[in-house]
């Protein structure tokens, strides 16, 4: 369903309000960072969140104030216009009632400066599109007055984006979208291309004019959704839009207003002369006459407008749905180009073809890091971002392709030390081995779950995770995997257990591994009288609060003599100290191991890696009772992993 995109309504939409707009001194950008550019709600199945683009901001911010200021919840309906020189006024093709709403409309438009700016500001956009949504209108039986829909949502920008999703000039979410014909991928987004957008536009509306049997209720469905005015339907047992709009329960404030704002902008479209937004008083952008150009290979729009001759922005606009502003890799596409410049481009195809010699396509894997992409095919991240139009990592997932120099490549990894993998236990089954999977910033819970054809459950299992929490990039979680499962074949990125370095999180291995790499040793001093954090960490280059968190002690803590103090020392700093006593076995560490197998299978020891920690003394090893399968029994992870874990089946957690 299409959502209400912009503030149109009384008062900024709570989706919608900006930190800076709450908080005085608040930095969006400083916001966005700190989330990891993603949506102020994304969940963890969401890995990046596209920022919101709204040129007409400031002057929606106006409508809202004065939607807030002036409309009231209720629109009465009144008989007739109430001001002579609305008497006068041509109507629209659109069913027009008189109300509060439409006559506060009209004069917000034409009376009021800040009004009479947007409207000028809309109607000298719409001339590039209006006569083409208009003819789109007409083919489909819609009415023409319905061109104004566009002006609301997007006031003629195809390239809109709101913050809660919805984009292109009609504004819809991907949902919709796609139920219309408009699909979304990493290049391409058709819900921006102003021709398409509106066929599906005006079959959308066609679809709700059907449903509901008035352009009111359709507009009003458009607006906040059919569900939600079907049930206010039922609710109140009428199909008058009127009626509900007076209802204290009845509609949306923001759809109340949506339907006479749109009827509104019509009135004021068919008289323009008289209003004062004639040819006289406002210089519309003229219509662009268009031509299709066929690009074989990827090719940047920049690079088209200036064979072309034209303005790169002309070109982007009218390109809207080529999202990353060139053409994708790999396919024959049609490029919008301005009639004179498409005979220049055709003249020049030569020029083309010796660019696109110098390049091939790049298919990303699940785990794949750009850096490591960039790096097997000799150019530096940025020049990858920057010739794909990567704004964010987290876009590039599975089976995306992308542009990068032909010729020679470097072997995945070439050089790569042994990363670290600090896992909790873990015993696999018969006919399985263990793998690494590193996170990414494009890594969610579906797509590990759909490349490694398990489940979120399982991950979580393994790897005792928060199954609330998100991914970072950089960890690696271990999988079991059927013998012969094939990464490749699954375009996903592995570590194999021989290329990593496996400790079990938590245990002595782990801390001394950890600490290796960055130079330092896991030692002991023993306290002598009158020592304190504070006096042994100036020994040792820590600070008392470091000692403090290494020895699990309150920051006042007092130190008995002969005490052992762990410390993190540089390989020069080792002599006067001790060897360390075993770290504090972590609550979670048997996670994973402690799940006892639901497919029959009794648990390999063989295959268990030998840096498994052994079972906790006191403990009895689950075996499989004579004469049948395991009962199904398990203790829980000390992390709440899951409401329950997964059932039968193979890949179930050891």
């Amino acid at each position: 369903m299409l959502a209400l995109l912009f503030a149109l309504a009384s008062g900024v939409p709570q989706a919608h309000v900006r930190a800076a707009d709450a908080v005085p001194g608040a930095s969006d950008d400083g916001r966005r960072r700190v989330r990891g550019d993603r949506g102020e709600r994304a969940s963890i199945h969401a890995a990046w969140t596209p920022p919101a683009f709204d040129p007409d901001r400031a002057d929606r911010d106006a409508l809202a104030a004065f939607e807030s200021e002036v409309l009231a919840p209720t629109q009465t309906i009144v008989s007739s216009a109430p001001e002579p020189w609305m008497k006068a006024l041509t109507m629209p093709d659109l069913p027009v009632r008189w109300n509060r709403g439409l006559v506060e409309y009209l004069r917000y438009f034409t009376k009021d400066p800040r009004g009479i700016a947007m409207m000028w500001a809309w109607l000298c956009c719409a001339g590039r599109y209006e006569a083409m949504v208009e003819r789109i209108l007409v083919q489909h039986d819609v009415p023409v007055g319905l061109v104004w829909v566009v002006m609301a949502e997007s006031g003629f920008h195809p390239r809109v984006r709101s913050a809660a999703g919805a984009a292109g000039p009609w504004q819809f979410m991907e949902g919709t979208g796609g139920v219309y014909g408009l699909s979304k991928s990493y290049w391409i987004d058709w819900r921006f291309d102003i021709e398409r957008s509106t066929v599906a536009a005006a079959n959308y509306l066609q679809d709700l004019r059907v449903r509901f049997g008035s352009w009111e209720l359709a507009l009003a469905a458009y607006n906040a959704g059919y569900g939600l005015v079907t049930t206010s339907i039922e609710r109140h047992n009428t199909n008058n839009f009127w009626a509900l709009a007076e209802l204290e329960s009845g509609l949306p404030h923001a759809t109340v207003n949506y339907v006479p704002k749109i009827v509104a902008a019509a009135i004021i479209a068919r008289n323009r002369d008289a209003l004062g937004f004639g040819s006289a008083d406002i210089s519309p952008l003229p219509p662009v006459e268009w031509v299709d150009v066929e690009v074989a290979k990827s090719t940047p729009l920049a690079e088209l407008a200036r064979i072309g001759g034209v303005d790169v922005d002309l070109v982007a606009e009218l390109n809207a749905h080529l999202v990353r502003g060139r053409t994708p890799p790999g396919v024959v596409t049609k490029v919008r180009m301005p009639r004179a410049a498409a005979t220049r481009i055709g003249k020049a195809r030569p020029e083309l073809e010796a660019q696109w010699t110098g390049e091939a396509v790049h298919v990303a894997r699940e785990g794949e890091r750009l850096a490591a992409i960039a790096a097997r095919h000799g150019i530096s991240e940025k020049e990858l971002r920057g010739r794909n139009g990567i704004r964010d990592a987290a876009e590039i997932g599975a089976g995306v392709a992308l542009v990068v120099p032909a010729g020679a490549r470097t072997a995945d990894g070439q050089g790569d030390p042994r990363p670290l993998a600090a896992v909790p236990p873990m015993t696999l089954g018969k006919a399985e081995r263990l793998v690494f999977f590193e996170a990414t910033r494009a890594t969610t819970t579906a797509s590990i779950a759909r490349a490694f054809g398990t489940t979120w459950e399982h991950v979580v299992a393994w790897n005792d995770l928060d199954p609330h929490a998100r991914l970072q990039p950089g960890q690696l979680l271990q999988l079991a995997v059927a013998s012969e499962f094939d990464a490749a074949a699954k375009g996903v990125v592995v570590h194999e257990l021989g290329a990593v370095h496996r400790v079990v999180r938590g245990s002595r291995e782990h801390i001394e591994a950890s600490l290796a790499l960055r130079g330092k040793s896991r030692r002991a001093i023993k306290a002598r009288r009158g020592d304190t954090l504070a006096s042994i960490g100036r020994r040792v280059d820590l600070t008392d609060g470091d000692l403090a968190r290494i020895n699990g002690y309150p920051r006042d803590h007092a130190l008995e003599t002969g005490e052992l103090v762990i410390v993190y020392v540089d390989e020069a700093r080792r002599k006067g100290t001790l060897e360390a006593p075993s770290p504090r076995r972590p609550s979670t560490a048997d996670a994973a191991a402690s799940i006892v197998r639901h497919d029959g299978d009794a648990p390999a020891s063989a295959s268990t890696p030998a840096t498994t920690a052994p079972p906790k003394p006191g403990t009895k090893p689950t075996t499989k009772p004579a004469g049948g399968a395991p009962k199904a029994t398990r203790r829980a992870p000390s992390t709440p992993a899951s409401s329950r874990l997964p059932g039968q089946g193979r890949g179930a957690p050891p």
